[in-house]
């Protein structure tokens, strides 16, 4: 251990007078994460109010058979109606400009047919589909206010077959800010983790075999399992630091404009399950780049390789921010999503021992077992002096 601890100090010390670390592990996650939140949240805000000032354009068929209906789209200032007398011509301006195409046919004296055509996911679209909609309601209520009138019954005299009350459990920007903290802090705290092992991990591996300085390491008195462990501690600190990091910039950021977060669900027992989860992480991608390192001939090579597990990384906190991962239990027995998946858990103040413990059955033994890949690359010579 004492072999190791002083490769461990020299390493991170070299570490820290690097510039690139100290901008990937401290200035990275805690400026450029309050950044970046703030430029998200003022294009969505400016989004949000600008949809009521949105014009929407409606494609209306059959204006001449619904005339009645056609004549309350004309009564209202945000929509701007163009009508068409054949589904053909209309589904050509609605290509052209429209937002939304509205289809209308009179089936009968008592009822009007009505086909409704827009685009998903298209913000405008969306926003001229609500407004249709509403036109549509306020028709709907005042034809039958009518009708019943003619019949000889209030339509207000109508006793609802149904009453129903919604009340929320908190206020809305709680709700919020416990959304935003479950969705993205995992997603950038393995992203900070990962980043940082990378850069680091190839530079005092494949980094120093270009350098020809680990020669002075082998020709030591530290075996090659010392020297392997002392680097896994030196990535492994660093990760702990840019985890650690990136919290401290997200919820920064998270604050500092307007959300509140829900922290005190995040009592001293979440922090502590919170650290079970991560610390088996940031060893397994440790021992991971220690091992594409060892077995790299430079560092640019280092960092091809190190290229997929990047990708990979980033995909799986995408489809867990997002949710679009669904194993049911058995995705905390899977390296990776495990984690992020307990930490959403965990952020929510759920403290499930039997996932707390998948989490650390599954990724410790494959940390180990990456530790034990690098000494291996290490102790062979064809592998440390390649050309």
């Amino acid at each position: 251990m004492k072999n190791i601890w002083l490769l461990f100090k020299k390493e991170v010390l070299t570490a820290v007078r690097d510039r690139r670390t100290a901008i990937l592990v401290l200035i990275f996650p805690l400026i450029f994460y309050p950044t970046m939140l703030g430029v998200i949240f003022h294009f969505t805000t400016q989004n949000v109010t600008g949809g009521s000032d949105t014009i929407s354009r409606i494609v209306y068929v059959n204006r001449e058979e619904t005339l009645d209906l056609a004549k309350r789209f004309d009564k209202k200032d945000n929509l701007i109606v163009s009508y068409y007398p054949t589904v053909e011509g209309g589904e050509k301006g609605f290509a052209r400009s429209g937002d939304v195409l509205l289809i209308t046919d009179q089936k009968s004296p008592s009822g009007i047919n009505v086909d409704l055509r827009y685009r998903k996911y298209n913000q405008e679209s969306e926003i001229a589909l609500s407004r249709t909609q509403q036109v549509l309601e306020s028709y709907l209520t005042e034809t039958l206010k009518q009708r019943l009138s003619s019949m000889g019954v209030d339509y207000e005299d109508i006793s609802q077959p149904m009453s129903i009350s919604v009340k929320p459990t908190e206020s809305e920007e709680n709700s919020l800010g416990q959304e935003m903290l479950e969705m993205m802090l995992p997603y950038f705290v393995i992203l900070s983790i990962i980043t940082a092992a990378m850069g680091l991990g190839a530079e005092i591996t494949a980094g120093e075999k270009e350098k020809k300085t680990i020669s002075t390491l082998l020709v030591s008195t530290l075996s090659r399992r010392d020297i392997v462990l002392g680097k896994f501690l030196t990535v492994f600190s660093v990760g702990t630091v840019a985890a650690v990091s990136s919290v401290i910039g997200l919820i920064y950021g998270l604050r500092i404009f307007g959300l509140n977060l829900p922290l005190d669900k995040l009592t001293p027992m979440i922090f502590g399950s919170i650290l079970a989860t991560v610390l088996p992480l940031i060893a397994i991608l440790s021992a991971l780049v220690i091992s594409i390192g060892s077995f790299s001939r430079t560092q640019k090579e280092a960092n091809i390789y190190q290229t997929p597990v990047l990708m990979v990384v980033v995909l799986t906190g995408i489809l867990s921010m997002s949710g679009g991962i669904n194993f049911q239990s058995y995705a905390y027995f899977i390296p990776l999503l495990n984690s992020l998946e307990i930490f959403k858990e965990l952020i929510g103040g759920v403290i499930n021992p039997l996932h707390i413990g998948a989490n650390f059955l599954t990724n410790t033994p494959i940390a180990v077992f990456l530790i034990f890949v690098s000494i291996g690359l290490f102790k062979r010579e064809n592998i440390l002096f390649r050309l």
